[in-house]
Order: structure tokens, then C-alpha cells, then sequence
């Protein structure tokens, strides 16, 4: 009874190990980082901010990882940026200069470094 009960207990904590999560607490687009904070919080710019700011504060049980912030104009990927994480609670951010012309829906996904899809936050720039 007792190797059972052993083999149970092994089995369960080797599938939480497979099970290690990344998750984002808090997502916000910003137009800057101050002090390893966002300055303030938009869901929409004008084409007159030069650069906005994709924070994102990461919580997880693996660590170091990786996540990737994706930077999608109107279905298009304008940019993939590969972020460190390392430890259990992780502020980050990618920016990205918005150029003229690029108006639009946008929409910025983040990926665990196992390629799962863990958040995403839209934006519109109008003109």
C-alpha cells in the first residue's frame, strides 16, 4: 500500500512540474516607462506620440523564461520582441514607434516561452 501511495505522490508532482505557469497580472499601453512603472494607461493614441509602450508585469512559476511581445497592425506583424523574465513576479515592456500612416487597430499578443498565447491588449491610433 505504502509503494502506491509513493508512485501517487511522485506521479502528481511530476505533472505539476510539466504544469509550470506564465501568466500576465497586469497589461498596459502606455507612453512611458517611468521608475519600472507605465506613465499612464491609453487605449488609444494619435499619430503624434512618437513611441508607445507595451508593459506587462508577469507572474510565473518557471523562471528564468522568456516571453515574446507581438506587435500586430491590422493583422499584419510589425514586430516580435523577445523579453527576460527572472523571477516568480517580473515587470517588463517593448515599445514600438508608430509611423505615420499606421493607423489603425492594433493589437500587441504575449507569448510564454512554451508558445502559448497568455494575454493581449488592443489599441487604436487615430489620426
Amino acid at each position: 500500500m505504502k509503494k502506491v501511495l509513493l508512485v501517487f505522490i511522485a506521479v502528481l508532482f511530476l505533472a505539476n512540474l510539466s504544469y509550470a505557469q506564465t501568466k500576465v497580472s497586469r497589461i498596459i499601453m502606455s507612453t512611458g516607462i517611468e521608475n519600472k512603472e507605465p506613465v499612464d494607461n491609453l487605449s488609444s493614441i494619435t499619430t503624434g506620440t512618437e513611441t508607445i509602450y507595451c508593459f506587462t508585469e508577469i507572474q510565473t512559476d518557471e523562471y528564468p523564461t522568456e516571453v515574446t511581445h507581438i506587435w500586430i497592425h491590422e493583422k499584419n506583424i510589425e514586430a516580435e520582441v523577445k523579453l527576460f523574465v527572472g523571477s516568480p513576479k517580473w515587470r517588463t515592456y517593448s515599445s514600438k514607434t508608430i509611423l505615420p500612416g499606421k493607423t489603425g487597430q492594433w493589437k500587441v499578443e504575449i507569448y510564454a516561452q512554451s508558445g502559448q498565447l497568455i494575454d493581449s491588449v488592443d489599441f487604436t491610433v487615430n489620426e
